[in-house]
């Protein structure tokens, strides 16, 4: 018997390089919705979306991810990250569906090291404490839930705002000197291997917080001499200290995080970012013009 999976947030990064792998596999039944098809913050058309569609699992990908913005609007991010999350993981639970809900590593601090799961957060950002605020609704009215929290994520096709790896393509091809942050640590995320370590995730009982990344770490200046060079181009990269760029947030400079639960409940590790960078520009260039 086939099983529904009931993606939020549609139209995202994650949300389709998700959809896209779990295509790949029989027994699932894909519903996608994105911001037009179900507003998260809008309690009575989640409980009719949920209850129309009875899914089986709710994979909770909808949110404002922008850091800057949420700082400046703070009630607006904890009504979408916050309590549109509480909306979701209320309802999933009402039509008995495990809830997957994608968190954030951006939870910790400024000590140069990997945090685990069970450290304790630290939340600089309005961004981060409403995402927290997620979690603890998922973990107030859920049972079965499985809280994700990525690392940097990279992927998507090249029509995301968000595209990371192709935004800095278009840089490398517009400036010849670059500067990006050395101070900055964190986790280079793959979208599409992510998907695959939640699909078997999901298929299991072993609920809980999970961080996902892929293996290693790395500065941001680090990556983006990685995007850089895999493309082929020669940039000059420069190092800087985060104050370079002009923010409104007081991001974290770690966002280092160790995959602690998943050797721990015996689910295996992703491969490298190096790697991962390189599979997702290879599947890139085909569709740049």
């Amino acid at each position: 018997m086939e099983k529904k999976v009931l993606i939020t947030g549609a139209d995202g990064m994650l949300a389709m390089d998700f959809a896209d792998v779990l295509s790949e596999k029989s027994g699932y039944v894909i519903v996608k919705m994105n911001r037009q098809k179900l507003d998260i913050t809008d309690r009575n058309a989640v409980c009719s979306a949920m209850t129309q569609v009875k899914p089986d699992y709710v994979i909770h990908t909808a949110a404002l991810s922008d850091v800057d913005y949420c700082e400046e609007n703070r009630a607006h991010a904890f009504q979408v990250n916050g309590y549109g999350t509480e909306n979701i993981a209320y309802y999933a639970q009402k039509v008995k569906a495990k809830f997957v809900y994608i968190s954030t590593c951006a939870l910790f601090g400024d000590e140069i090291r990997k945090y685990t799961e069970s450290d304790p957060v630290v939340l600089k950002t309005v961004y981060a404490k409403a995402k927290y605020f997620g979690e603890e609704k998922t973990k107030e009215w859920c049972d079965r839930y499985f809280i994700v929290r990525p690392g940097w994520l990279f992927g998507g096709n090249i029509n995301h705002k968000r595209n990371f790896v192709y935004q800095r393509y278009r840089e490398a091809l517009n400036f010849p000197e670059i500067y990006s942050a050395a101070d900055q640590y964190g986790c280079p995320t793959y979208t599409r291997h992510l998907s695959y370590r939640i699909i078997e995730l999901m298929e299991t009982d072993s609920y809980g917080v999970y961080h996902i990344s892929n293996s290693g770490s790395a500065t941001r200046y680090e990556y983006v001499k990685k995007i850089v060079r895999t493309f082929g181009l020669n940039n000059k990269i420069h190092p800087v200290d985060s104050d370079f760029f002009k923010r409104k947030a007081p991001a974290p400079l770690c966002v280092m995080i160790k995959n602690a639960n998943l050797s721990i409940k015996g689910f295996g590790l992703l491969s490298d970012w190096n790697t991962a960078v390189e599979e997702y520009i290879d599947r890139l260039k085909k569709e740049l013009p």
